[in-house]
């Protein structure tokens, strides 16, 4: 009996756990509602009986950058400026003048030496390859973009450090006087043939001069491309004294004639023949005759023509002489060199005496806005390249000579 009292008792427990369990389910209802489970408070610790918890960190402001001291950085030192051309030309010469009146503007002022080193290529390789300290630094005659395009280029123009630009947005193109044309519309359907000298062994090296074969295309207008070693400012005075090329298609040399070779427009040895600056820009007098051939984008070319006309003259002029420093310079060192070329730029005989020396007409921008022109400008040209570069292959192959 006592056995079985406890096998009733065991049963009678089951029964009420199975009881509570059927509850807790809800019972024989299929879709049961849980019921909301109260969210636990986060856990706060609590320190233990003589522990004095550590208080909380507050966090720490960055240490300020250090002054950069430019006075003590270029005090005693020696700026190397390299010119990718031979020593008589309008960038030589503004170098040269900088190498005696800039460095009162910089501090320390540091003693700057030129350096000529040709070609143009291996000038710009060098400054590329030299140590970003502010030291080795480059006047040039352009912005590089159709150079850094060259076989052997080792540079990207996106990259190089911009101190500044202090002229740019001129070109021209001027022919020797006995020719029987006047501008360049004259020139249509003509007879004689105009030459040019430049050092094009590839299409590559054609660079900007692609242009004139485009021009005398779309114009029917005899040019022949003469390839020559050299085709700096130095080497084309001679060749056009020699009688060597007709023609000469330049950046800022009309301003320079004056000066370089004061008896050439006088006398009628060279004229006007077409103005080749920026559309909208006007080459004007430069003191001995007013260059009267209007401006060939804004006379000739539909808007089609003109953005073909851009994707060239743009990247080779937009910026004529400029100055340059290898990529990665610390900060305090570009913006100390960029300082001291606005300051130069800004005085105003500083600024009147380099233009009385060089010729060349001032047109000044600052290094941080020069830098961002200068990457869009070469980043819309390497947009553009596969088309120029097909114009510039057929170019090279009808009136390179």
């Amino acid at each position: 009996m006592l056995r079985i009292g406890y096998k009733l008792a065991a049963l009678g427990l089951m029964s009420l756990v199975l009881a509570l369990v059927l509850v807790a389910c809800g019972g024989d209802d299929p879709t049961p509602t849980p019921k909301p489970v109260a969210e636990a408070p986060a856990p706060t610790a609590t320190p233990k009986p003589g522990v004095t918890p550590e208080p909380t960190a507050t966090p720490k402001p960055a240490p300020a950058e250090p002054e950069f001291d430019a006075e003590a950085y270029f005090k005693g030192k020696t700026i190397r400026v390299m010119v990718g051309f031979n020593p008589g030309g309008g960038t030589d010469a503004q170098a040269r003048y900088m190498a005696k009146a800039w460095p009162q503007f910089i501090p320390g002022k540091p003693r700057i030496v030129v350096t000529n080193m040709t070609p143009v290529l291996t000038e710009r390789n060098f400054v590329w390859n030299s140590k970003p300290d502010g030291l080795t630094l480059a006047v040039e005659a352009t912005p590089g973009i159709f150079d850094m395009t060259a076989p052997g280029a080792q540079f990207d123009m996106r990259e190089v450090t911009m101190i500044g630009v202090t002229s740019g947005r001129e070109g021209l193109w001027v022919i020797n006087g006995k020719m029987g044309y006047d501008c360049f519309e004259s020139a249509w359907g003509g007879s004689e043939t105009l030459t040019i000298g430049q050092s094009a062994p590839t299409p590559a090296d054609l660079g900007s001069y692609g242009v004139l074969g485009w021009l005398a295309d779309e114009f029917n207008v005899p040019l022949e491309i003469r390839n020559v070693a050299a085709a700096g400012s130095a080497e084309q005075y001679l060749m056009m004294e020699r009688g060597d090329v007709n023609s000469w298609l330049s950046g800022t040399l009309w301003d320079q004639f004056p000066r370089t070779r004061p008896d050439w427009l006088p006398n009628g040895f060279i004229r006007p023949f077409a103005d080749m600056s920026v559309p909208g820009f006007d080459l004007g007098n430069n003191g001995q005759m007013d260059f009267h051939c209007p401006n060939v984008a804004d006379a000739h070319l539909d808007e089609a023509q003109t953005a073909i006309y851009n994707a060239f003259r743009g990247p080779q002029i937009y910026a004529a002489k400029n100055v340059i420093g290898p990529p990665g310079m610390e900060k305090g060192v570009a913006n100390a060199l960029r300082n001291a070329l606005a300051n130069a730029m800004n005085d105003e005989k500083f600024a009147s005496d380099m233009q009385g020396f060089t010729g060349i007409k001032n047109n000044f921008s600052g290094g941080e806005a020069a830098q961002q022109q200068l990457i869009e400008t070469t980043q819309a040209f390497l947009d553009k390249k596969d088309d120029v570069d097909k114009i510039i292959e057929a170019v090279h192959a009808k009136y390179v000579k």
